[in-house]
């Protein structure tokens, strides 16, 4: 039997919207489920859905616009068949015929065959009247959020922290289709053997911006069927999570803590710039996260690093004045991942920001007992969130006179410029750095 991918990607829409699910997760599931796709209408489906959910608070700007029948009436799955339709009209390089008619025959299919008139009616008033949409004034919150697709609250949040111009550069990146950015395995290769492979394989390669290790793929669909991932020669890991641990600083020989280390990247990269000494001791709050770090550990060749189940919200004695360094990579809201995880815009409100901020600041609280005199602790995070960020760090430092901001500008590349550096903290913000929007600040207990 035919598989139509337009059912496929319509049908992960429908669950993600309706019973929370998470955006990869589904799709992985409903790809493994439909393996017989061949590859193009793999990519098709993953494309249909992941941008409908980047441009998705458009779209239903543009369905409530033409549509008679408001959206929290429609039927699951009649919205999410018109909302990955009009993704294609308006975003895809597909025939508007196309768009339109197969939508209307995914409407009949699942029994709905009274409303392919409306799903019709609906889809060719977007075709023809697109260029005709009544958009907000241009220079206002109201329309940065409709034309991004970014919610209300974070755009205003972002409006002022950074200004106009600077927030609508930041929506217009996040809405780019990521890339997959690597940390190529020191202990086993280098950048310019593990490129040539890669290409090699027929996969596309660029180097990285900040990272002398990074390199960025694209034309690849599976990483795991790689010869090089196999024999664990990279692990996926953005550079500006690579860069933390740069500001970490971590040596031979050293004891060192990743307190929130899941999913093991920085743990990974840790290990490989310790060479392989050392003690590193990797701790995550869930089971199943400690053994797929345990994985990729063995994949890797790393001997350095045990991991272990452990709260960083509850303090373990075990652990106290033990370590040289200790990384906070703390639980967020992820505001700066966006672009690679677009449900995110959707099922955040602004309001769980302050029950994490109260996590964030026990963990530190708890780090700050695992460091040595003399030591260094880096608190980051993956949101561009002023209250989870430079408040968080301003706080500790009140409370902890013992530890002091240090320079971040001797672990920074040479030709990148933050003004903060020299005041213990940098902010990464995606359309100036090409990364995810990341908060990095480093700090030293001098008792």
């Amino acid at each position: 039997m035919q598989i139509n991918p337009r059912e496929i990607a319509a049908e992960a829409i429908m669950e993600i919207m309706t019973a929370q699910a998470y955006n990869t997760m589904t799709l992985r599931r409903l790809l493994r489920q439909n393996g017989a796709m061949p590859r193009q209408d793999r990519a098709f489906v993953t494309e249909v859905v992941n941008g409908t959910l980047r441009n998705l608070i458009y779209i239903d700007y543009v369905l409530e616009t033409f549509s008679r029948t408001k959206l929290e009436k429609m039927k699951p799955w009649i919205l999410a068949v018109l909302r990955t339709a009009v993704y294609q009209i308006c975003f895809m390089e597909v025939p508007d015929s196309a768009a339109c008619n197969e939508a209307v025959k995914l409407v009949g299919a699942r029994g709905y065959g009274a409303l392919k008139g409306f799903a019709n009616g609906v889809l060719r008033t977007v075709v023809s009247k697109r260029k005709e949409i009544p958009l907000p004034p241009k220079g206002t919150a109201d329309y940065l959020s409709v034309v991004y697709s970014h919610p209300l609250w974070l755009v205003r949040m972002w409006l002022a922290y950074y200004g106009y111009d600077e927030t609508e550069a930041i929506c217009a990146f996040d809405n780019r289709p990521p890339d997959v950015t690597i940390r190529v395995n020191t202990l086993k290769t280098d950048r310019d053997i593990l490129k040539k492979q890669l290409e090699t394989a027929g996969v596309s390669v660029r180097e990285g911006r900040i990272s002398g290790n990074a390199l960025h793929l694209s034309k690849t669909a599976d990483l795991s069927r790689l010869e090089a991932f196999r024999e664990g020669l990279f692990h996926v890991q953005d550079e500006s999570s690579q860069l933390a641990v740069e500001v970490l600083d971590p040596q031979k020989g050293e004891r060192i803590l990743d307190i929130c280390a899941a999913p093991g990247g920085k743990s990974f990269t840790a290990a490989e710039k310790m060479e392989n000494t050392g003690e590193l001791t990797s701790c995550d709050i869930y089971e199943h996260k400690i053994e797929l770090m345990e994985d990729g550990r063995e994949r890797l060749g790393i001997t350095c690093m045990g991991c272990m189940v452990q709260d960083g919200t509850v303090r373990d004695e075990k652990m106290c004045e033990r370590y040289d360094r200790v990384l906070v990579d703390a639980p967020c809201s992820g505001l700066g991942l966006m672009r690679k995880k677009p449900d995110i815009r959707l099922k955040k409100n602004g309001d769980e920001i302050d029950s994490l901020i109260q996590i964030q600041r026990q963990i530190l609280e708890n780090a700050a007992g695992y460091v040595k005199q003399g030591g260094v602790l880096v608190y980051s995070t993956c949101t561009l969130s002023r209250k989870e960020n430079e408040k968080n760090v301003e706080w500790f430092l009140e409370n902890h006179p013992a530890f002091e901001r240090e320079d971040l500008t001797p672990f920074l590349p040479k030709d990148w410029e933050w003004e903060t550096a020299k005041q213990g903290y940098i902010t990464l913000l995606p359309h100036q750095t090409g990364t995810d929007g990341f908060f990095i600040s480093r700090m030293r207990r001098n008792d």
